[in-house]
């Protein structure tokens, strides 16, 4: 079974990138540049995972992930930072909606795992009923 994965950032190369790293593994993965265009699609597909930029603008990750949890309370989320100090945003309305953090540069084995496990969780927790896979 094949699971939805959304990644969000305003950076071309980050999403080319990370479709590049992801492009073998067993997902459907949507990029989006426009975290506006991405919350539009929420509640179209059932999505395993999110994963965005804390500091997208017009929104930021934090607020973007409580409005997806919101539509699909299920969804795992992970938000991408360069802050060194990321304790700060666990607090109790984020650990709600943040399945894990991951820190920027990234590093291709670690954001493929945060993915990884992140669908396990989904997985064990939701079931396995079957997930919407067609595309957009």
């Amino acid at each position: 079974m094949k699971f939805n994965v959304m990644i969000v950032d305003d950076s071309m190369s980050v999403l080319e990138f990370l479709q590049w790293w992801f492009k073998d593994e067993p997902y459907y993965l949507f990029a989006f540049d426009n975290p506006l265009d991405a919350l539009k699609v929420i509640r179209s597909l059932d999505w395993a995972v999110v994963v965005v930029d804390r500091s997208i603008p017009k929104i930021g990750g934090l607020e973007f992930l409580k409005r997806v949890r919101a539509d699909s309370p299920r969804t795992m989320g992970i938000i991408m930072t360069d802050d060194n100090e990321i304790t700060e945003e666990l607090d109790v309305s984020s650990s709600k909606c943040v399945y894990r953090f991951v820190k920027k540069p990234l590093k291709k084995n670690e954001i493929k795992q945060a993915v990884k496990t992140a669908i396990e969780y989904y997985q064990k927790n939701v079931g396995s009923k079957e997930h919407a896979t067609s595309r957009l």
